[in-house]
């Protein structure tokens, strides 16, 4: 895993490409770029370790490419519990409900993350507050899709198949 420099990443991908991400949709392209020059740029190669269940909470990141893949500890192996791909967010549940991370991430391929940490979450807030509540909802609407896809997997596992009525 190596730091990369934002600006050249901001270049190299496009500022366009960054704002159709769904974490950034309908933000402006100056909050954008500050979220991305403010942020810390990972490169991880596959098998690159993000972070460990246990480890304190920062922030959060977004895969601006490649995948990551998260696994829970169960017993005595890791379960690989969802993947992450570009555009997602993955960590945010973690930082708002202030408490140590439940699962590992690992790159499944060469992949470029950008880390948000608390400060720099609250600073976007002071300085683009329109945009702040905008990526709020961006966020949530991505918890909400990770809820639906674990409600799934817990049906599915119980056997519950939705009734007609659904």
């Amino acid at each position: 895993m190596k730091s990369l420099d934002a600006k050249n990443v901001v270049k190299l991908l496009g500022q366009a490409d960054i704002r159709d991400l769904s974490t950034f949709g309908a933000l402006s392209d100056a909050s954008v770029t500050t979220l991305v020059e403010g942020g810390h740029l990972l490169e991880l190669n596959r098998g690159d370790v993000l972070y460990r269940a246990g480890s304190v909470v920062g922030g959060f990141y977004v895969v601006l490419s490649g995948r990551l893949a998260l696994y829970k500890h169960s017993e005595d192996r890791d379960v690989l519990t969802r993947h992450f791909s570009r555009g997602e967010q993955v960590g945010f549940d973690a930082m708002i409900g202030m408490h140590p991370r439940s699962c590992t991430a690992v790159a499944v391929e060469k992949s470029l993350i950008l880390e948000i940490s608390n400060d720099h979450f609250y600073r976007l807030h002071q300085q683009f507050p329109a945009d702040f509540g905008l990526l709020m909802i961006n966020l949530s609407r991505e918890l909400s899709r990770e809820i639906a896809l674990l409600e799934d997997v817990i049906g599915k596992s119980t056997g519950w198949s939705p009734g007609p009525e659904h």
